[in-house]
């Protein structure tokens, strides 16, 4: 890619030669969007006053992964809106700085800037991407609890008692603290509860190297795990888990899988993979394939915790906030039948995200560089992994309904 190209060329042109998720999954629809975009570029730069615009018109493309950065953090401020969110589910369970004080219960949104919840999801459905609906529809949600613009929203709200209440989110500069990426608690009847939230574990922090997050990740995931007992049955909770390392990923299946295990299957586009291109493909004079070879990544014994559950009782929680490589971890352990899924479907996104700088701007733009599936020539994105029992968070309870159907499940049967 020539040096001197424009910003503005320069997104096309990746998002043209470099998109792989660009070739699956109602290819008709992206290219329109980028259509669109080219057409927007040639009248506007590339530049503050026109991002969001930009944004917006990328987000239509509908995959989670494509998002453009800004590398200077002083423009990039980030709001919280107080928010408390029910885990697993669209529902909030309070606001303390909203106006009037959402109380400690649980709230079904049926209502926002004047909207039912549905015909807000429809009109703003490029406000953020999702390589499925039900992604979409939780991306959009979450955005309530935190989001780039201070803009207040009204919000229309049933709580499990069937009051309806109205309420006006403020966000102010986000102090939100860092959370740990893993973290466990011990239920009752030995269950072992193993909160995996994260797998790119910087702890909040700015220039953490790759092998320090992947350090920071095995450090507490094996002091999550260290009180595990022979006896015990664990849960797993993957629901909120937007991804992150694939080390990360090595490390969480080789706990509970003994044998090397297929963990991808995937291929890279020819013009974005130099290694996998040979010379005499630019004097081939028949047409080549738009794809390199098949390629296949595994479990390796060196990713492996030095405490391992081979014989524990497991379930996995999931929901449409377990994206990217958090679908990894879902979808090997299902297949390999070393866990039964209790939950909602992913989110549907995969591909080996690479973050390209755009020319000489403080923007750079993040694109899945391969296609890859999950099983049986499924595709990670638009696709997701279904969980063999469904299960979606039912507002008018205050339980945690879904941890108790996998509480349920786990006890049912003795290893």
């Amino acid at each position: 890619m020539s040096c001197s190209r424009k910003p503005e060329e320069q997104v096309i042109k990746l998002l043209e030669e470099k998109y792989a998720n660009l070739y699956i999954n109602n290819e008709t629809h992206k290219r329109e969007v980028i259509k669109e975009l080219d057409e927007y570029l040639q009248k506007k730069p590339i530049d503050d006053n026109n991002i969001e615009e930009i944004r917006q018109i990328l987000n239509r493309i509908n995959d989670g992964h494509v998002v453009i950065f800004d590398g200077r953090k002083e423009k990039n401020l980030r709001f919280q809106s107080g928010l408390n969110f029910v885990k697993g589910a669209y529902e909030v369970r309070s606001c303390p700085t909203c106006s009037p004080v959402i109380p400690e219960d649980k709230y079904e949104i049926i209502g926002i800037d004047g909207l039912s919840l549905s015909e807000y999801l429809k009109k703003n459905h490029n406000t953020v991407a999702g390589s499925t609906e039900w992604g979409r529809n939780y991306r959009l949600v979450r955005l309530l609890e935190e989001s780039t613009s201070s803009t207040p929203v009204a919000l229309k709200l049933k709580s499990t008692t069937g009051k309806v209440l109205s309420t006006m989110i403020n966000w102010a500069p986000s102090q939100m603290q860092y959370k740990p990426c893993v973290s466990s608690e011990r239920l009752k009847n030995n269950i072992y509860k193993l909160n995996i939230y994260n797998l790119w574990c910087d702890e909040g922090k700015d220039n953490v190297s790759r092998e320090g997050v992947y350090e920071n990740f095995k450090r507490q995931f094996d002091e999550a795990t260290a009180g595990i007992t022979d006896n015990d049955r664990i849960v797993i909770d993957l629901r909120e888990n937007g991804g992150g390392g694939d080390l990360e990923v090595e490390y969480t299946v080789n706990a509970f899988i003994e044998k090397p295990v297929m963990l991808y299957h995937y291929k890279y586009l020819r013009k974005t993979h130099p290694g996998k291109r040979k010379w005499i493909e630019k004097f081939w004079p028949f047409r080549l394939s738009l794809w390199s070879q098949d390629e296949y990544d595994y479990t390796r014994p060196i990713h492996r915790p030095k405490k391992t559950f081979y014989n524990a009782k497991i379930i996995t929680m999931v929901s449409h906030g377990c994206f990217s490589s958090c679908e990894s971890i879902a979808s090997v352990l299902k297949e390999e039948k070393r866990t039964a899924l209790v939950g909602s479907k992913t989110h549907g996104g995969a591909g080996d995200p690479v973050i390209f700088p755009l020319g000489e701007t403080p923007f750079s733009i993040n694109l899945p560089t391969c296609i890859t599936w999950q099983y049986k020539d499924h595709f990670y994105e638009g696709e997701g992994v279904m969980p063999q029992l469904v299960s979606e968070q039912d507002p008018k309870n205050k339980e945690d309904t879904v941890l108790k159907l996998a509480i349920d499940q786990v006890l049912k049967d003795k290893q």
